[in-house]
């Protein structure tokens, strides 16, 4: 089994790569830092998996590294059984705008997490496979206008940011499965928990669980032999999404304005 994981270096995602690493034959995991940044998480993860491991590095606040990213996974690996899109960050205090123009935190967390699916689809048609998404509760609260994607005309906020982006991440999940053009992988996003991480403590003054509870929470995801069919897990559980996301023409509106922000960044799809 090859499993693809973003945003592996940090919090849930490097607690993610250590529960992976003993249960796939190649694991490509991908952070932001340079590779010498990360040399001791490698060789642990290495030393745990029965075949490969792989570093790859990409900076989601540009669309072409993601694409490039996508590119190297390809020559790498024939199949994809599981792409893991954990890579996020908190909104940030004002409205920031990505490398390609974009609102940031909807770029790193959503745009870069379609764009890395659309570009992997044809290897995880391969083999099968599935696409996770680590979402958040947070989204349950949000509202998300499909053509203000950019908050350019919404009042804004890191709190609304960030529950927007994972709105937006739950929408496609069930999109992928119901109104992609077929065929199409499985898919599902996931809740992980209220998580102790840096990314949590920029936003709330909170509390929470462990990384490796939220871990689990993602990997249990990620390899159930259950299809999930575009659903939405709060932790382990099936559960009601916000009610945007059951909405067909809230879906395709989002996707269509999803793919003309890409195009606008350069990116064909």
């Amino acid at each position: 089994m090859t499993v693809v994981l973003t945003g592996a270096t940090s919090g849930i995602g490097e607690a993610a790569a250590r529960l992976l690493a003993p249960r796939v034959a190649q694991l490509i995991v991908h952070g932001p830092q340079r590779p010498q940044d990360v040399t001791e998480q490698l060789k642990e993860l290495r030393a745990a998996c029965p075949g490969e491991v792989r570093y790859m590095q990409a900076d989601f606040d540009s669309l072409a590294a993601v694409d490039a990213l996508a590119f190297d996974i390809s020559k790498n690996t024939d199949r994809v059984d599981v792409l893991i899109n954990n890579a996020g960050r908190p909104g940030s205090p004002r409205r920031q705008l990505s490398h390609d123009g974009n609102e940031a935190t909807l770029q790193t967390n959503y745009l870069a997490a379609v764009l890395l699916t659309e570009r992997l689809t044809p290897l995880l048609l391969t083999s099968g496979g599935r696409v996770v998404h680590v979402a958040s509760a947070t989204h349950l609260s949000a509202s998300l206008d499909p053509e203000d994607l950019n908050l350019e005309r919404s009042r804004y906020s890191a709190t609304i940011a960030y529950a927007r982006s994972k709105l937006a991440l739950v929408a496609h999940a069930r999109w992928l499965v119901e109104q992609a053009p077929p065929p199409e992988p499985d898919a599902v996003s996931v809740h992980p928990g209220v998580i102790r991480t840096a990314l949590l403590h920029a936003m709330f003054d909170i509390g929470g669980d462990s990384v490796s509870h939220g871990a689990r929470n993602v990997v249990d995801a990620a390899l159930s032999t259950s299809g999930w069919a575009g659903q939405y897990l709060d932790e382990r559980r099936p559960a009601l999404p916000n009610p945007m996301a059951l909405d067909p023409d809230f879906r395709d509106r989002l996707a269509e304005q999803t793919f003309d922000l890409l195009h606008a960044s350069g990116q064909s799809v």
